[in-house]
């Protein structure tokens, strides 16, 4: 081979190489954002593939042997195919980024982009049978043939229309992406203008891969600002938490409680301070758990809680337990300040006579599934984020976050006026 040869199958197996180890880290880290991690990882491949097709069709030729033949002949169609689909699927990453932070969304200009893409994949399949933009001499090398320019024009093309349908969106996205953006568009841009007028390196490839590794490094430093976020949030999360599982009234109410049971029921008073004892140890090691803690753990905070509000209510509340799944861990207080808020807000308030509460969990193919199901007052499931003044839905709200940000889970509520509310937490199974 000659030193070209060399350059070109090096620069370009590296950079596959790099490429394939950004695909492995966004599948690790997918949880961050996984519309923009399936994005990002198809932007990858396709420009992992072009690489090696590229570095292939290097490597082979002048190979004027039966299997050089062939070999010249595909890697340079697939690397032709690959470039031409990088253009939608770049398109299609930078309009994600900019949507979500604009909440403004256009999707004429990316259909655009993707019929400049299939037009080109149409003129290289053409050009097996009929050259005219490349072809290949008696010795098995490639050169260009009059309309060699068209590819550079419609990556040319591809990039403008990109440009110009989110140049005035580029204020709603971080410093980070859009140095990335305003690079790599003028990165390719460049390379695209070289290759028509220079022969002999593969300047657009080139600088596709070049600005994939820029949208990973700013997708890298985005990851970092959310987590910095994370940590803000779930501190913020744990301050909250702490504020309003300190109840002075709850305490009070209890420790009343077991004054009197001393002087009526001796041992019920004892039984009453072990589960007392139970729920503030419980609840004082859940303050110090940074993380998900294992849902057994969790249910029997709940279980000193509704023993102790029992005792308060007598027969006016009984709790159902079908627990069947255990294999799985739950942000702190998630459960308890559920069935806190049913008792509160959903028995209590109905001034129900035979108030149940059904505890359950289970689990279906991706998640571990757990419900906590009233017969209380109830309410306008649309309404619980608009009208909150007795903050009977605050906290809801912050187990939802919690849930959200500490596990990647989720919460729903089903409520009626006068029916009873059922809340459902849903936790994603790990994988592996």
């Amino acid at each position: 081979m000659t030193p070209l040869q060399y350059l070109h199958c090096s620069t370009e197996i590296w950079g596959a190489l790099f490429c394939t180890v950004f695909i492995v880290v966004s599948i690790i880290i997918k949880h961050f954002d996984s519309v923009r991690t399936r994005k990002l990882i198809a932007l990858m491949f396709c420009a992992m593939e072009l690489m090696l097709n590229d570095s292939l069709a290097w490597f082979f030729r002048g190979d004027d042997t039966p299997e050089g033949f062939y070999l010249v002949r595909v890697t340079n169609y697939s690397a032709f195919f690959f470039a031409f689909l990088l253009i939608p699927l770049v398109a299609e990453y930078l309009s994600y980024i900019v949507s979500k932070n604009s909440g403004y969304k256009d999707a004429a200009w990316l259909y655009i982009e993707w019929g400049l893409s299939i037009t080109g994949i149409i003129l290289i399949t053409v050009n097996i049978f009929y050259p005219f933009l490349y072809s290949f001499d008696e010795n098995n090398i490639y050169y260009r043939l009059t309309y060699a320019y068209l590819p550079a024009v419609i990556a040319c093309l591809g990039l403008v229309i990109s440009f110009a349908a989110n140049i005035s969106s580029l204020k709603y996205i971080n410093k980070s992406e859009k140095i990335t953006y305003l690079a790599s568009m003028m990165l390719i841009f460049i390379a695209a203008i070289a290759q028509i007028f220079f022969y002999g390196i593969s300047y657009i490839y080139l600088s596709l891969v070049i600005s994939a590794m820029l949208f990973f490094i700013s997708y890298i430093h985005s990851y970092m600002e959310y987590n910095v976020e994370k940590e803000k949030q779930l501190a913020e999360e744990k301050l909250l938490l702490i504020n309003q599982q300190i109840q002075p009234h709850f305490i009070f109410n209890s420790l009343s409680l077991i004054r009197h049971l001393c002087m009526k029921a001796p041992e019920e008073a004892i039984e009453t301070i072990n589960e007392f004892s139970g729920y503030l140890r419980s609840s004082t090691d859940f303050f110090n758990e940074p993380e998900c803690i294992p849902v057994t753990k969790e249910l029997e905070l709940v279980r000193h809680y509704i023993f102790l509000e029992q005792k308060r209510f007598g027969k006016s509340i009984s709790v159902e337990y079908d627990i069947t799944d255990t294999d799985f861990e739950i942000p702190p207080f998630a459960v308890q300040t559920t069935v806190e808020n049913a008792i509160k807000h959903g028995l209590r308030a109905s001034r129900i006579e035979n108030g149940i509460i059904r505890i359950s969990s289970g689990a279906d193919e991706k998640n571990h599934i757990i419900t906590i199901e009233d017969n209380g007052a109830g309410f306008d499931a649309h309404m619980a984020g608009t009208d909150d003044q007795d903050g009977s839905h605050t906290g809801i709200r912050n187990t939802s976050k919690r849930l959200e940000v500490m596990c990647s889970g989720s919460l729903s509520i089903e409520s009626q006026p006068g029916k009873g509310t059922v809340v459902t937490i849903m936790i994603p199974k790990k994988k592996g």
